[in-house]
């Protein structure tokens, strides 16, 4: 216990910059303590974020409201949604934003009346500009700009 004790205090004492032996540290039994065991055992390299897709720049229409897509948003009457719905008809969590690739895509969760696009009933699609998706009796309209 009095060896771990010695290590830690001249592990602070090298962090903290005062490096001066200690009386327990001149004990012949130890074995000296070198700064460069505190070193980490492998370098660390910044990661680029060159290559790495930008958040493409698309928007859901509802009325007059434009509300920015963000990977993971959530749509439905939920307090966990980011786009709360007034509509009787919308799931607590009814559909969710994905950015795949440069584009989107809109998944239905498993919601009661399901999620259409363009007029068609989906699980899961890819969104175009001008796509029209309802959510109960609500029309959310994708736009690209």
């Amino acid at each position: 216990m009095a060896g771990l004790r010695a290590w830690l205090s001249r592990i602070i004492q090298v962090l903290t910059g005062k490096s001066q032996p200690l009386a327990e540290d001149t004990q012949e039994t130890q074995k000296p303590f070198l700064e460069e065991d505190l070193a980490p055992t492998k370098r660390y390299a910044a990661i680029s974020s060159k290559g790495v897709p930008q958040q493409s720049r698309a928007w859901l229409r509802l009325g007059n409201q434009a509300v920015p897509l963000q990977p993971g948003l959530l749509v439905g009457r939920g307090a966990s949604c980011q786009l709360r719905l007034a509509d009787p008809q919308a799931s607590r969590v009814h559909a969710s934003f994905a950015q795949v690739g440069t584009g989107w895509a809109v998944q239905d969760n498993a919601s009661r009346n399901g999620t259409f696009l363009n007029g068609r009933r989906v699980e899961r699609a890819l969104l175009t500009n001008g796509d029209t998706i309802q959510i109960g009796q609500t029309v959310l309209i994708y736009e690209e700009r």
